[in-house]
């Protein structure tokens, strides 16, 4: 996030805190914990044919910021052309018009996530109550280059069959350029006992890929996926779309 963004993230923060305990509105301080898993990746093949197995997928998650602004799905009938399909991707349907709004809260640690590890509570977010609509995930390059994730935001290792039982074994990465902003959240949120729960849906991150495009294989005949590659194009398609988290409120303490 820019200088500018920043500052008005926290001049948005600072003014909901003073109309909260200056003036008496409805507005108050609280703090809720945020909570980061995934959904299983099914056995069905994506949609290049190939049925993906997973030995292991880390992400590095944080900040996360709150906003009230809703995601306005766009209303057409009839998608516009997507570029991507030059490539051999698929066209997918997209949020519209989005506006983040005031921020309601934030998360400022980053933290490496397992995700086939089960459910990984990352800390609490500083927030105040409100109508939130969104939230913005930075998925960080994490600072220790020598752990799981290898410098890199997104780790994914696995294999991958094709219909004629030809096999591609894989350890790729991926790293955003900016947030994914946008993440649909809607939630009318008072001072209950909850948290924030994120669930990475893996079959998003690696539906568009065609793994007979992965390239250069180690001495151990693992595939890799090359800058210009459609496998490499896929994979940051389906980490940067926003459909991919889907958030959701859960009720009660963290247990």
């Amino acid at each position: 996030m820019n200088r500018g963004r920043m500052l008005k993230s926290a001049v948005a923060m600072a003014a909901v805190s003073s109309l909260s305990f200056g003036c008496g509105s409805e507005a108050e301080r609280r703090a809720f914990p945020v909570e980061v898993t995934a959904a299983t990746l099914s056995q069905e093949p994506n949609e290049r044919g190939w049925r993906i197995v997973l030995d292991s997928a880390h992400v590095s998650v944080g900040p996360v910021r709150f906003f009230e602004g809703r995601v306005l799905l766009s209303s057409r009938a009839t998608p516009r052309f997507d570029w991507y399909s030059l490539i051999g991707g698929t066209a997918h349907a997209h949020p519209g018009h989005y506006v983040p709004g005031d921020a309601l809260g934030e998360l400022l640690e980053t933290h490496t996530v397992d995700l086939l590890g089960g459910v990984s509570v990352m800390g609490t977010a500083s927030a105040v109550t409100g109508e939130y609509g969104s939230l913005e995930l930075t998925l960080a390059t994490p600072t220790d280059a020598q752990g799981v994730l290898k410098g890199h935001a997104v780790r994914v290792v696995g294999t991958a069959t094709n219909p004629d039982g030809g096999q591609v074994r894989f350890d790729v990465d991926a790293d955003l350029p900016k947030p994914v902003a946008g993440v649909r959240f809607e939630k009318s949120l008072g001072t209950e006992m909850g948290r924030v729960r994120i669930s990475v849906d893996l079959r998003k991150w690696m539906d568009r890929i065609d793994f007979a495009t992965a390239t250069d294989p180690d001495a151990d005949g693992v595939y890799t996926f090359p800058a210009d590659s459609q496998a490499r194009n896929a994979l940051l398609r389906g980490v940067e779309d926003t459909t991919a988290y889907v958030v959701t409120w859960e009720e009660g303490a963290v247990q």
